[in-house]
């Protein structure tokens, strides 16, 4: 198990200096050069595998809301100044939102989006291929892991530019000498993909400062105080800066995001222990069935929120055994973990896969740190105690990445086979009946959704107006809670008679059947109506008290 990490043995290393261990025996040169010339090859084939796939299943995936309500807003937004403002109830940073927003200036077609993602995705295949101190088996269960291939990969969101600059940041940063302008540069960026981005940026920064004020501490010097110093603070000042840009208005309502929002000045049980999961649930994200996403295979069992907070230490715990060796990196998970711990408690809870996914990725930045450099702490016999941390942390590595491959292998396959979200099914029905000019909302996030695939605004019931995107402010929230299953279909009926034509109504509600509507389609409880308008006459409306 010991092959599994692949350490480069780089000279001037702080344990080769402290200890001169006897080399090990070589291997065969034949053996050795055939091995070195044959990588490039492999690794090249598995990098066009792996992007054909990803390829084949962004184009198969249905977005869902979270995915194309960026790509609306990005669309919508006239102006950079615009887009800044259209994201004040997103609790997004804007990094994601400007390639969008770019190339939406020449297409309203929310599929470019998913190209712009698989090329992001296959740009990170290549820097893990080519890039990481691991072997190449480690390397392509990297690739072929969950998060990297769907949750992060076959999703278009923004963590996919937040993994890309991750490991971008590790090539600066997990070398002997590490290339600090860069570093900070990217750090920069990394902190404007997420609030979670941002938590994993100023961990860095921390564990950064942290390990050059003990060097300079330990060796009274200054190598270490300078440069790495203003890029940990840049990071951090960038993710404060950022964090601050995602503070919502005042009219601010998560009514819609089942989010529940624990005051500071409360202790929530529950929450904590929902909390404490988010390491078990991002390292061990096996689904509860095939295809059955944002679950767990612990979620069935009795106390199962209980259990899952129990293990979620015990992986904080043993990952911080398996690395105790390799200073920096043991800091980081330490400081990396505590800082998603409170951000889960405060901000929002990694109960949903992306958010625990950002524990995968502090977990692939600690063990590469780990894995470039063969830095030990100093002791009595330095060699034994790189044996054994290479084979300590060659287990958990083979484990996690275990548990990330099956979870791929469990949710890729169905959730390209079916549609993910019913959306791109409702807009198709819609068009081919002839209704995607006349799409009537009684279910926001759904119809804006659609109205991506149909390129073109929806007439929001709550709202009484044409959206482009969803808004989560006090408007939205007043207008969805006094919809009754008359009123929708009165207003439906209305705008069918103000058109002259039948409209589309989108609703999540069973109307039922009745005079002048006929359900269309229904998709993972989505409705879609064709409603004229003779659904329901003026006077029925006003004399029920719903028009």
């Amino acid at each position: 198990m010991s092959s599994v990490i692949d350490e480069a043995r780089r000279p001037g290393s702080r344990a080769s200096t402290t200890v001169d261990p006897p080399p090990e025996a070589p291997t065969e040169p034949d053996a050795d050069t055939a091995s070195r010339a044959a990588s490039p090859l492999i690794l090249s084939a598995v990098l066009v595998v792996a992007s054909v796939i990803a390829g084949y299943c962004i184009h198969a995936h249905a977005m869902w809301f979270d995915e194309v309500q960026a790509w609306n807003i990005a669309r919508a937004s006239h102006s950079v100044g615009s887009l800044y403002s259209n994201l004040r109830y997103e609790g997004h940073p804007i990094l994601w939102y400007l390639p969008l927003f770019a190339i939406s200036r020449f297409t309203a077609d929310p599929r470019a989006m998913q190209v712009f993602e698989w090329a992001v995705l296959t740009c990170t295949y290549a820097v893990i291929l080519f890039k990481a101190p691991f072997s190449i088996a480690v390397r392509t269960a990297i690739v072929a892991g969950y998060f990297v291939t769907f949750e992060y990969g076959v999703i278009s969101r923004s963590y996919s530019v937040e993994m890309l600059l991750l490991v971008l940041a590790l090539v600066c940063l997990a070398q002997p000498k590490p290339a600090w302008g860069p570093t900070g540069v990217l750090l920069v960026l990394l902190a404007w993909t997420s609030m979670a981005g941002g938590v994993l940026v100023v961990a860095v920064g921390l564990t950064i400062g942290w390990c050059a004020w003990s060097e300079r501490a330990s060796r009274h010097t200054s190598r270490w105080w300078g440069k790495p110093l203003v890029v940990a603070a840049a990071g951090i000042v960038s993710a404060g800066i950022a964090a601050i840009t995602c503070i919502p208005p005042a009219d601010y309502h998560s009514f819609a995001l089942g989010i529940p929002n624990a005051p500071l000045s409360s202790f929530s049980p529950q929450r904590f222990q929902v909390s404490l999961a988010g390491p078990w649930r991002g390292l061990f994200p096996l689904p509860a069935g095939i295809g059955r996403w944002n679950t767990n295979v612990l979620d069935q069992l009795p106390q199962p929120t209980a259990l899952q907070a129990l293990l979620g230490l015990s992986v904080v715990g043993a990952i911080a055994w398996a690395i105790r060796a390799h200073p920096f990196a043991l800091r980081l998970w330490l400081v990396g973990a505590a800082g998603y711990l409170v951000f889960s408690y405060v901000v929002v809870l990694p109960d949903r896969s992306h958010y625990a996914g950002e524990y995968f990725l502090l977990f692939l930045a600690c063990v590469w740190c780990a894995a470039a450099s063969p830095q030990v702490d100093p002791g009595p016999n330095v060699r034994a105690t790189r044996r054994r941390s290479r084979v300590t942390l060659g287990a958990v590595v083979a484990v996690v990445l275990g548990a990330q491959v099956v979870a791929m292998v469990t949710m890729l396959p169905a959730q390209t086979q079916q549609e993910f979200a019913p959306n791109r099914f409702l807009a198709t029905t819609a068009e081919r009946h002839g209704l995607a000019h006349d799409v009537v909302s009684a279910q926001d996030f759904d119809a804006v959704t659609m109205s991506a695939y149909l390129e073109r605004p929806v007439w929001s019931i709550a709202r009484g107006a044409d959206i482009a995107y969803f808004s989560n402010d006090e408007t939205e929230a007043r207008g969805y809670a006094h919809l009754t299953n008359a009123k929708i279909v009165c207003a439906a009926a209305e705008v069918a008679r103000e058109r002259s034509r039948p409209v589309a109504l989108v609703t999540d509600r069973d109307l039922g059947r009745g005079q002048g509507r006929e359900l269309l389609a229904t998709s993972h409880g989505v409705t879609l109506w064709r409603v004229v308008a003779s659904a329901s006459d003026g006077s029925t409306c006003t004399a029920t008290g719903e028009a």
